[in-house]
């Protein structure tokens, strides 16, 4: 089967789409090939994270696809290391990689040359963009402009003046805007958490740009942005505290305008030319109680259970976490995360013991049908005990017939007799603890492993093995890959 992999990070009139990119692969193909279109939309080449890319690897693994096609180089990668591992893999399962405006393949050695230097050239460009938009970033926010990219929420863009040039900047929405302040007054003031107020924004109806429900980072990501306090000099002086770089001059922070923000190496923090739509007091008030609140610490909820990050609740799809009530992981749940965001009332806590008694049962079931201890005969080696046991009892023999045969070394080569007879024991015991230690069977070697891995092996391997666990108050169902 033959690949063909588009990519389009941003949709312009100058970029090349992806269904002109697919087609150009298509009149290259020898007549009735079959082909398959991987495609991705909206992704950088900048590394591999692209949904079809991962999808056309794995198909390559299983040994589905022969040969890739692309319309250019870079579409496939910018980077030269992801490019050379991803090569690797293809010179593995003996892939051929065919580029339509660079005119190679990877079958020749030419090919070969040209692609490094290619891909030399590809990650050179990709480096000097990232250092353009980075300085047109600094540019535009030196004198005050809109960055670019979509609006934050609560504001849109309008056309303004500056410089006697017509240009953009931020402009508020009222609707939107009422949201923000309710938010930034829930915390602020109320003192709501923000499970409460996401909780209240989805019961609530209210939706974000998207039109999907407010999860905690998109609340938490709001409450953190400068664009939305008006300028004082106890903003500015809080920035300085977190060792922000400041591109104005001080005494333009203290308008009341809104701020813009990028990260270059730094944090970096412009006057904006718009108004702020949270008073400065509220709004410090907020930086406050989120200084103070702490980062959650990577290793908590995965750690107790490893079937974390492979359970969604059934009745509506969302997934699931543990939590604890204090007493110990004896007492740990599988909670609904759709309950905290208030769209599900259906999944009652789990304990995580019991779900985790369940998937057991059938895992050992899907390993020993999979692994490749389970379905691939492997070649057994000669134990060397086992080895050395027969080489002593050939010498025994030997001994034993030459007491027939000749009496006058009779006394030494019993004595020689009684020796290996007391090695050869020790061997048969060696051979017997061996065998006890170490069964044969698929579902005893699963057994052993499994009771001796800690929680991060049994993740990984639930990870590979188990595709999801769907669980209902009164059944669980899952689904292997």
């Amino acid at each position: 089967m033959t690949a063909i992999y588009a990519r389009q990070s941003v949709e312009r009139k100058a970029s090349i789409s992806i269904d002109m990119q697919t087609e150009t692969c298509i009149r290259l193909l020898p007549p009735n090939q079959a082909y398959r279109v991987y495609s991705d939309r909206g992704f950088s080449g900048t590394n591999t994270h692209r949904p079809a890319f991962q999808q056309l690897l794995e198909d390559i693994k299983a040994g589905e696809i022969g040969e890739v096609y692309v319309y250019k180089l870079d579409r496939i990668s910018r980077s030269l290391c992801d490019f050379a591992a991803m090569m690797q893999m293809f010179r593995e399962h003996g892939v051929t990689l065919r580029s339509c405006r660079e005119s190679f393949d990877t079958q020749t050695e030419i090919g070969v040359m040209i692609l490094n230097l290619l891909m030399m050239f590809a990650e050179m460009e990709q480096k000097t963009i990232a250092g353009r938009v980075r300085d047109n970033y600094y540019a535009r926010a030196k004198q005050q402009l809109a960055l670019g990219g979509i609006a934050p929420y609560g504001f849109t863009y309008c056309t303004v003046e500056k410089g006697r040039r017509p240009t953009k900047a931020l402009q508020e929405i009222p609707e939107e805007a009422e949201i923000v302040r309710r938010f930034y007054t829930q915390y602020g003031v109320q003192g709501w958490n923000i499970e409460q107020i996401v909780h209240h924004a989805n019961q609530n109806g209210w939706k974000t740009r998207r039109k999907a429900n407010w999860s905690n980072s998109g609340v938490l990501r709001l409450l953190r942005s400068p664009v939305y306090v008006r300028g004082s000099l106890d903003v500015l002086r809080y920035f300085l505290r977190q060792g922000a770089k400041l591109v104005h001059s001080p005494e333009q922070y203290c308008c009341g305008n809104g701020c813009l923000t990028f990260v270059s190496g730094e944090t970096h923090i412009a006057a904006g030319l718009h108004q702020g739509i949270i008073v400065p007091a509220l709004w410090l008030a907020v930086q406050q109680r989120l200084d103070h609140r702490g980062g959650s610490k990577n290793g908590g909820t995965g750690m107790r259970s490893w079937l974390q990050g492979c359970v969604i609740c059934g009745y509506c799809g969302e997934s699931c976490y543990v939590r604890g009530n204090g007493k110990g992981d004896a007492y740990t749940y599988f909670v609904c995360r759709g309950k905290r965001l208030g769209i599900c009332n259906g999944l009652q806590g789990l304990r995580v013991s019991r779900v985790e008694r369940e998937v057991e049962k059938v895992l050992m079931q899907q390993a020993v049908r999979v692994l490749p201890y389970g379905s691939v005969k492997r070649e057994e080696k000669p134990d060397p005990a086992a080895l050395e046991l027969e080489r002593i009892e050939e010498k025994m023999r030997k001994i034993l017939r030459e007491i027939g045969e000749n009496d006058s070394w009779e006394d030494l080569m019993r004595q020689e007799l009684e020796m290996l007879g007391r090695e050869r024991e020790r061997l048969m015991r060696e051979i017997r603890r061996q065998k006890g230690s170490f069964p044969q069977s698929p579902e005893k070697l699963w057994k052993v492993w499994w009771s001796s891995a800690d929680i991060s092996q049994r993740r990984q391997a639930a990870g590979v093995l188990v595709e999801k666990v769907c669980l209902w108050n009164d059944r669980a169902e899952v689904f292997f890959r």
